[in-house]
């Protein structure tokens, strides 16, 4: 039973509750229904004896003889009137069973009529009474109900029952199959449809046609395999980020080790002229100076490119909702000494403006342009940060860059030609960070010229 599948067990079990129901029936209709036909004409005997009697109460003998053959007539039962030693029959049905007290059988008790006949009492029901008429003589009537026609039900119930125990089975047969075949529908068609679903076909669903348990188990499949959908789009947009991360870490350790190969160059080149004291190198003072200053700028170089790509490792990870505006008034007060050594302004408009993301990754991202907005700004020049409506804008008063310097700002190491301080020699790579952080969050961002000087926006919505 286990192995079968639904639709077989579903008729198979069908199949033996309508068996079982048509067994039911028809000893219901062979046993029970004749007895509760013989209570019935018990009761009905009894009535009738008690009206009868009622009626012939006080009347004279004519008048009782009257009644009882209208009686008889009216409620179809036999009357046997006994008066003065006479027997006085009336016929209310002629289908009885006579027989004599010779022809009976030893377990039957034949019930005496008149003139020696006899009935079986299986046949009828008889009443019997006392009562005096209107001159005081003695009257015994006996009421006959015919219940021979149940005996003859039960005969030609036995006879058809071959006949209708067949056409209940074809009946249970075809009603078996129709009903399972229906109940089962809604499940194999959504094995059809999980079975696509478990391919991975886009665009299935299972069609919804009821509210029953079957309705919900469609709607609760159909609602998981959107999801399945949705967290595989997921995989694959974080597939395509972790790949373009990969790539872009690969271009900043290519280009990391094109860019230290000549400065390292350097440094051993005048290590080795000072170990060996040719020339000017002889002035070992100025140049350990140089070499130290070297040594320092390419730790910085090293340093800005392990953080950038642990940075872009975690740029996702720990995610939570953060206070872009807070975020830009901590890194400011981060930057008020560089910038009044500059005599640079720092003008803020910032209103409340939240973003879901990493607070290292998105404190770094502003960092950076702050950074840049104020070593490349223009000595007593204002750098302006304004943050509302899901946008931070950094502007800073600067020479604005070229066409052929735009496409290449963002690349690894690039600089510009421009060096309006000291300080502003960094590493290269802030712009490029800060690029490959935004495109990892999914966050859109412009660089573009304004009004004398540059302007770097970054969308939140």
């Amino acid at each position: 039973m286990k192995r079968l599948k639904l639709f077989p067990k579903t008729f198979l079990v069908s199949m033996g509750l309508f068996l079982a129901l048509i067994v039911l029936m028809h000893l219901l209709i062979y046993i029970l229904m004749p007895r509760l036909y013989l209570d019935q004409k018990q009761q009905e005997a009894s009535e009738s004896l008690a009206s009868l009697e009622a009626q012939l109460k006080g009347q004279s003998l004519s008048q009782v003889r009257q009644i009882c053959q209208r009686f008889s007539v009216a409620k179809n039962v036999n009357i046997t009137l006994t008066a003065n030693g006479r027997d006085d029959y009336f016929q209310g049905f002629q289908t009885i069973n006579i027989v004599t007290d010779r022809g009976k059988s030893a377990d039957v008790d034949v019930v005496k009529i008149a003139d020696g006949q006899s009935v079986d009492p299986r046949s009828v029901i008889l009443k019997q009474s006392s009562l005096k008429d209107a001159d005081g003589r003695k009257l015994s009537v006996r009421l006959l109900v015919n219940v021979e026609p149940v005996k003859q039900a039960k005969l030609a119930t036995l006879h058809a029952l071959p006949y209708t125990v067949s056409a209940s089975l074809l009946v249970a047969l075809l009603f078996s199959y129709c009903y399972s075949r229906f109940i089962t529908k809604p499940i194999r068609r959504m094995a059809k449809v999980t079975t696509l679903m478990q391919r991975l076909e886009k665009g299935v669903q299972y069609s919804v046609e009821s509210s029953d348990e079957i309705g919900v188990l469609g709607r609760n499949i159909n609602e998981l395999y959107q999801s399945l959908w949705q967290m595989i789009r997921s995989l694959e947009q974080e597939n395509k980020r972790i790949s373009k991360l990969e790539k872009e870490r690969l271009v900043l350790l290519r280009a990391t080790s094109h860019e230290l190969k000549t400065p390292l160059a350097s440094l051993r080149i005048m290590l080795e002229n000072m170990q060996l004291n040719i020339g000017e190198y002889q002035d070992r003072d100025r140049y350990l100076a140089e070499s130290l200053a070297q040594v320092d700028r390419l730790t910085k170089m090293v340093n800005d490119v392990l953080k950038a790509g642990s940075l872009a490792e975690n740029a996702l990870r720990g995610e939570k909702k953060l206070r872009v505006d807070q975020i830009v008034a901590e890194v400011i007060d981060d930057y008020r000494l560089l910038a009044k050594a500059r005599q640079i302004t720092c003008r803020l408009d910032l209103a409340p403006t939240s973003v879901k993301a990493n607070y290292d990754m998105m404190r770094h991202v502003i960092s950076n342009l702050v950074s840049n907005a104020v070593r490349y700004s223009e000595a007593g020049s204002v750098v302006k940060v304004t943050c509302r409506q899901h946008r931070l804008t950094v502007t800073n008063k600067c020479q604005p860059l070229t066409q052929a310097q735009l496409q290449r700002v963002f690349d690894p190491f690039y600089h510009t030609d421009r060096q309006v301080s000291p300080e502003s020699d960094g590493s290269g790579v802030g712009l490029y960070i800060v690029k490959m952080l935004l495109e990892a969050k999914g966050l859109e961002y412009s660089f573009s010229p304004v009004k004398q000087g540059m302007a770097f926006t970054i969308h939140f919505s």
